[in-house]
């Protein structure tokens, strides 16, 4: 599975608003400078969560984001699916009618059992979680991709 730009930049965003969660609002210049993340994408990207209820904006000067669920809750597999869609490794186990062996694959029950597993680690790891666990957090100087 890989995850789309975005989806990396929205999980980054809702990571630091979680380490920063407090009463004042995180602009979204700090967010995008600490995260090295381009501000026009994350204004989108921070819109997008607004709307699905993750984030809440405060215009102003002293305006910005705040979480709008507590950290506990929010986990990283709603995130993927909100941002990029259902998160799937082996597309014949999503869409069956795509392999031209339909239910005689031998491999298609590993692959099942392959993308279920990696869907309880994502669906049962919260943004908290990951804030807790250093290891979690990405480094905002290395992150960038080849």
């Amino acid at each position: 599975m890989l995850i789309s730009k975005s989806c990396d930049y929205a999980l980054r965003a809702l990571l630091f608003l979680a380490m920063k969660s407090g009463k004042e609002p995180i602009p979204l210049r700090q967010i995008a400078e600490v995260q090295k993340i381009p501000s026009a994408l994350l204004s989108k990207i921070l819109h997008a969560l607004c709307a699905q209820g993750y984030l809440r904006s405060y215009r102003g000067i002293h305006g910005g984001y705040l979480l709008n669920k507590s950290a506990d809750v929010i986990t990283i597999g709603e995130i993927v699916e909100q941002i990029d869609g259902p998160p799937t490794v082996f597309s014949c186990v999503t869409f069956e009618d795509i392999c031209h062996l339909g239910g005689s694959c031998h491999l298609q029950t590993v692959f099942a059992r392959a993308q279920e597993a990696m869907l309880e680690v994502l669906m049962g790891t919260t943004i908290a979680e990951c804030v807790s666990n250093k290891t979690c957090l990405p480094d905002p100087i290395s992150t960038t991709r080849a």
